[in-house]
């Protein structure tokens, strides 16, 4: 099992203060006057039935909030929704999540260090080709060789360098 990621337990931990902020709340209103006797007055008189089920939402809701936004804290989560938006329908917000994932993409291609760096390079090379406006790419032969298309050549001899 892996450790959760400092996203997730970010959004636990605010789930857990709200938790707290509750409990702070209680103290709040007993110290302006109202007491526990007058709140449970009020729910009894609500029915037993009605009482058994106030208590379990209050007890069962902030844990079931708090696996909720860990679990959409997940950075595999947060991709796939940030994929669902980039494909939306055009908005502002798919715009940005469209820039947000180019950006990545050629982020990871850039570092060798990644281990999915040739994959987002292939990613890259594979979506210019497909454009109808690009008829060749010049590349190295490992990148060449991983592409299906026909018009993506290694050229002889070749070094790339980043220029910054």
């Amino acid at each position: 099992m892996n450790l959760p990621t400092k996203p997730q337990v970010d959004a636990a931990s605010r789930h857990a203060i709200s938790i707290a902020g509750t409990a702070i709340a209680i103290f709040g209103l007993q110290a302006k006057g109202v007491t526990i006797d007058q709140v449970t007055a009020v729910i009894q008189s609500l029915g037993s039935a009605v009482n058994d089920i106030v208590v379990l939402i209050a007890a069962v809701a902030p844990f079931y909030a708090m696996i909720k936004a860990s679990h959409s804290a997940n950075p595999s989560v947060q991709g796939a929704s940030l994929a669902a938006t980039a494909s939306g329908p055009a908005s502002p917000a798919a715009a940005e999540a469209q820039k947000a994932i180019i950006q990545a993409t050629s982020a990871i291609a850039q570092d060798g260090t990644i281990p999915a760096s040739q994959e987002a390079t292939n990613t890259l090379v594979a979506a210019t080709i497909a454009l109808p406006q690009v008829q060749t790419i010049v590349t190295d032969k490992k990148t060449a060789e991983a592409s299906p298309s026909a018009s993506v050549v290694a050229a002889p001899n070749i070094t790339f360098t980043k220029v910054s």
